[in-house]
């Protein structure tokens, strides 16, 4: 959000920016509204990009704008209406509202991380370098045991932000290798156990604003015990957890990984293991 100082009401014309402070937004989302109809048009423009407004026309529009529990059906009065059950159209992706990139030069590269400085242009026309870093994708996967009421935890340390947490197995995808076995792999290395069957669930983005390094979420639905792990570092020790205690971890911040989290999340609220059995 914008911490620009709030405009002059006296004004006599309030720019992008000014409009952008009073509503408290960035001058590209300002931008957006516009293109898209949502606000009021300018009073003026002067040449192709600059355009101005009457404070008192957007000083008026917004306080006319419906918000949450103002008009309407207020928050939280009890059972969705029809409209809330209906489902949401996803807009088509169109090019005034792209961000353009006009190039990157690396800065440090190597086969763990790459980071660029990129040339990126903005919707509204504002341009600029923007740090951007690459990373290898991730596997990790949500095994449940064969009665599909616990699931496989890890509890390791990670040295970056010096914690201790509980964490899926899981991986970076070798280069040419399928997520999918990569899964499969990295349960079986880290944990000495193999997995009856690999279904994928999504694949997200964990810092989508600045990092590319896609992470691929399973399930996995049962496993046999083949040995002992063969990756002796990886963890202290491993436990079976039964699903119901999972929202108790994360409650209490002992789930940390963004993988563990948004594939648990998924299981508990998505698949479960209910769903599970084909």
């Amino acid at each position: 959000m914008t911490t620009t100082a709030q405009p002059d009401p006296q004004a006599e014309w309030w720019t992008t920016k000014d409009v952008a402070a009073y509503l408290g937004i960035e001058p590209a989302a300002v931008s957006t509204y516009r293109k898209r109809g949502q606000m009021p048009a300018p009073d003026q423009t002067l040449g192709s990009r600059t355009h101005l407004w009457r404070p008192a026309r957007i000083t008026t529009w917004q306080d006319s704008r419906t918000r949450a529990g103002v008009g309407g059906r207020p928050r939280g009065s009890g059972k969705p209406s029809p409209s809330d059950l209906a489902e949401i159209e996803t807009p088509v992706p169109d090019d005034e509202s792209r961000w353009l990139v006009h190039g990157s030069r690396p800065i440090y590269e190597s086969e763990w991380i790459k980071l660029y400085m990129t040339d990126v242009e903005l919707p509204d026309g504002q341009r600029f370098e923007h740090h951007t870093v690459w990373m290898p994708s991730a596997a990790m996967t949500a095994m449940l045991n064969d009665d599909l009421t616990h699931v496989l935890l890890m509890w390791r340390h990670r040295f970056v932000p010096d914690l201790w947490n509980w964490e899926l197995p899981g991986g970076l995808v070798d280069e040419g290798e399928e997520p999918a076995v990569t899964a499969a792999r990295e349960i079986e290395e880290e944990t000495g156990y193999r997995p009856r069957s690999v279904e994928h669930l999504l694949t997200f983005e964990p810092m989508i604003g600045m990092v590319n390094t896609p992470h691929h979420v399973f399930i996995a639905r049962g496993a046999e015990r083949v040995g002992e792990p063969t990756e002796k570092t990886e963890m202290q020790r491993m436990e079976w957890v039964p699903l119901a205690q999972v929202p108790s971890l994360i409650e209490q911040g002992l789930v940390s990984n963004s993988g563990t989290l948004v594939a648990l999340l998924h299981v508990l609220a998505i698949s479960g293991p209910a769903a599970g059995r084909r």
